[in-house]
């Protein structure tokens, strides 16, 4: 049976081999959240409220139906993948893969190559932009995302502590961006790039980065650094710049 490989970071792309299938949103939203778990069986009722809350139960039925005639046709060869036995729906579990899937299964993991790995894979919010108005799938949907975006940042800090134990400062600058990218008011990566560009010689980089900081926590708290990174920004005042380490481009 054709493997359905599904993007699911940053937007939805289904693929079947090198074919990318178009589907309606509804359709893209069953086969996300029938996805993420595969192999497990759910109840039409159930499938049919998450999608169409609002709806008479006949009503939102006959949409379930439709959007799943619409998915397998769109799937073609792959269709198989969608099991409809009677009441219940699952996809066969050997025959999707998403980078969903892939995702938890390298932060489940401790080495360095994993939790890099990990953190390539995570491209944006789940099903980003996706929109399919308001039903209890958006609910899901949300707490997903949440979720997800949580194991993220805690996977790029984990790999941010590895390269510091490393001593790699271009590492830990291109981690510690990444981390602030996730979550701007994490000061642990605010503190990974001070002492980073510091150690390259970039002592004006290391300063502007604290007024960032700075700058964030004032607009988005209106509070100031803890006290650890600003001991930090004045160890970094009192140090003469080193003349014998030329400075890179910010």
């Amino acid at each position: 049976m054709p493997v359905v490989s599904l993007t699911l970071f940053g937007g939805f792309e289904a693929r079947v081999g090198p074919r990318v299938i178009a589907m309606p949103r509804k359709a893209q939203a069953l086969l996300t959240y029938l996805a993420l778990v595969p192999g497990v069986s759910h109840a039409r009722a159930k499938l049919a409220a998450l999608l169409w809350g609002d709806a008479e139960a006949d009503e939102a039925r006959n949409s379930l139906r439709q959007v799943l005639f619409r998915m397998r046709r769109a799937l073609g060869k792959a269709a198989p993948a969608v099991v409809v036995d009677g009441e219940v729906i699952r996809l066969a579990a050997q025959a999707v893969e998403s980078d969903v899937g892939r995702f938890r299964g390298l932060t489940a993991q401790d080495g360095e190559d994993a939790l890099r790995a990990a953190a390539g894979l995570y491209r944006g919010p789940l099903l980003e932009g996706l929109d399919v108005g308001p039903c209890p799938f958006e609910e899901w949907l949300a707490s997903e995302r949440e979720q997800l975006h949580e194991t993220a940042i805690n996977a790029v800090s984990r790999l941010l502590a590895s390269d510091r134990a490393r001593g790699d400062a271009p590492a830990q600058i291109v981690t510690a961006l990444r981390l602030l990218a996730l979550d701007p008011l994490r000061e642990d990566g605010h503190r990974a790039l001070m002492r980073a560009y510091a150690v390259q010689g970039r002592r004006a980089a290391a300063l502007r980065q604290y007024q960032l900081c700075a700058e964030i926590f004032q607009r988005e708290l209106q509070t100031a650094p803890d006290p650890e990174t600003a001991a930090l920004y004045v160890e970094l005042l009192r140090q003469r710049p080193d003349r014998s380490v030329p400075p890179r481009a910010a």
